[in-house]
């Protein structure tokens, strides 16, 4: 089974992503409904993940209609690599509190859309925790210095 990885906060337990009641996703600043912020109601957006040229695609925000409908995915929220999960965290400015730590887990993958999919982001089920550690704060440093050229 193949392995992702994510954030989890210091006072999150890992072991709750193994709970069928706790794999959902929701956006970032929480339930939003209306005109789309991520495509600006256009129904699609640009696809850019590291390593692969961007492509235009339909938005997975707002499944292409332009209108948020619904703040719920099934699954959690994941990257397949390290360097992809940096790099979204890094690009979205995330606060990475002392404590938050890196999960890598394995999981089915779930048959709805991350709201980041645009960004390299996966929905899956977990089934198990790999392991657990601390972020890597070197590297992180290394990724601001590299994107703020």
């Amino acid at each position: 089974m193949r392995t992702y990885y994510r954030l989890n906060r210091p006072d999150d337990d890992p072991e709750d992503l193994l709970d069928p009641d706790e794999q959902v996703t929701e956006p970032w600043g929480g339930t939003v409904y209306g005109r789309c912020d991520k495509c600006g109601g256009t129904g699609h957006t640009s696809f850019e993940r590291d390593g692969e040229p961007p492509r235009e695609d339909e938005c997975p925000a707002c499944h292409g209609s332009g209108e948020i409908d619904d703040s719920r995915r099934e699954g959690v929220s994941v990257f397949p690599d390290l360097e992809s999960l940096y790099r979204y965290m890094v690009r979205r400015n995330a606060e990475l509190d002392e404590g938050t730590r890196v999960v890598a887990l394995e999981g089915l993958p779930s048959e709805d859309r991350d709201f980041d999919a645009d960004e390299g982001a996966l929905l899956v089920k977990p089934t198990r925790i790999v392991a657990v550690e601390p972020l890597d704060r070197e590297r992180i440093s290394k990724l601001r210095a590299e994107l703020a050229r």
